[in-house]
């Protein structure tokens, strides 16, 4: 999510030249009874945590889902994955050499900034693509073969408006990064908010950025009633930090993302005698949800040293597709049939019933508000609300042509 735009639809151009000649057919090694998938994700850079806990979650699903088999109806599923740096023309080059290696499917980009030009390549080398934890809207309804495996900005949008509207605030303020993903979380809030009585401003900065004191400043000096921090990646114990220092929970609602798994203890001890304050509104913390496939993933995921967050929950569901998308389409994974396959298809997953919505193939599933609370030596997420399905779906923007 976090990390500076570049031209990606000139990347994307660049590159589609040298990868149509080696896409077309069955590709590299490619043949009637094996699936490749191209996993791109972060494994370095601003957004490194994501990559590792997002492919075990992939896994867990592809084993679950096909009892340990990695086979679906007699097609095998292979998976070669490369790193994406957190970086848009790396991303595009890992993308470019795993279609030119005869993968039908490339899957988990998480930082807008590489989503966005990765799902235009995939379509115009028509691949299936499913986009990992990001929370950018602009692939919603970008054609057949573009899914996600997260929910969109507006959705959690949506269940943030109904905490500041219910908490009687009038007046909300987002700060976050100045990039493709917190420029369009603002967009999104004021579409949304009108409806619910609420006034939106916004603070973004620079995606580097270190020192808060400023950045924070000028947030409070604007006087909102609640403050939705929709920061991710480096730096966010920093900017909570500041927050705290400079009496940012003294009477403003604070709502945020949650943080990602590994950073919980830093996390807290950034804001201290504070933390009770901030209310936290995600998509998952492990242990809360207690549907059958949660303990399921959470099962097959036993031993792992990768702390367990959204990343992995946003895996488990796009392997669910991925082999959906086999069965129903088999190994050629035509991106007709493969729409036809997961256009309004439902899912058991670890936060409970998924339906790909057919119009856009944005994920509806509930959104849950928690608390983080210290559980022995750890930190765990408590919790206290869930938005269902239905309370945070929101208007579809763009229908798939």
């Amino acid at each position: 999510m976090a990390t500076k735009t570049l031209t990606a639809a000139g990347l994307a151009a660049a590159l589609l030249t040298a990868v149509g000649a080696c896409s077309s057919g069955t590709g590299a090694g490619g043949d009637s009874t094996t699936v490749k998938v191209g996993l791109v994700n972060s494994y370095t850079g601003a957004l490194a945590s994501f990559g590792p806990a997002w492919e075990e979650g992939y896994r867990a699903g592809l084993k679950v889902s096909t009892s340990g088999t990695m086979t679906v109806g007699g097609v095998k599923i292979e998976i070669e994955k490369k790193n994406d740096n957190s970086n848009p023309a790396t991303g595009l080059s890992a993308a470019k050499q795993l279609l030119g290696d005869g993968a039908k499917v490339i899957v988990g980009p998480a930082s807008s900034a590489v989503v966005v030009p990765v799902a235009q390549l995939a379509m115009q080398n028509k691949a299936v693509f499913i986009a990992g934890q990001t929370g950018t809207a602009d692939i919603d309804g970008m054609g057949p073969g573009v899914f996600r495996s997260s929910p969109t900005t507006p959705q959690l949008n949506t269940a943030v408006l109904e905490s500041a509207a219910k908490a009687g605030d009038k007046s909300l303020l987002y700060l976050g990064q100045d990039y493709a993903y917190g420029q369009g979380a603002v967009t999104s809030l004021k579409k949304l908010a009108p409806a619910k009585g609420v006034s939106i401003g916004s603070v973004l900065l620079p995606v580097d950025t270190q020192d808060f004191t400023a950045g924070v400043a000028k947030a409070l000096a604007q006087k909102p009633d609640a403050i939705f921090v929709g920061w991710a990646g480096e730096g966010l114990s920093q900017l909570f930090k500041a927050l705290a220092d400079q009496g940012a929970f003294n009477g403003t609602h604070v709502i945020a993302i949650g943080p990602p798994r590994p950073q919980f203890a830093q996390f807290a001890a950034a804001l201290g005698p504070n933390l009770p304050k901030l209310e936290l509104i995600t998509y998952y913390g492990e242990g809360t949800t207690r549907t059958k496939a949660e303990t399921a993933m959470l099962d097959a995921l036993k031993g792992s040293k990768t702390p367990i967050d959204i990343h992995q929950v946003g895996g488990y569901l796009a392997a669910q597709m991925t082999v959906k998308a086999v069965e129903k389409a088999g190994a050629g994974l035509e991106v007709g049939a493969v729409n036809k396959a997961l256009s309004g298809a439902t899912f058991e997953t670890p936060v409970g019933t998924v339906t790909i919505r057919a119009e856009d193939h944005v994920p509806l599933q509930p959104i849950f508000g928690y608390t983080m609370v210290k559980d022995g030596a750890t930190w765990r997420l408590d919790l206290n609300k869930t938005y269902s399905a239905k309370d945070v779906e929101s208007p579809v923007a763009k229908k798939i042509s």
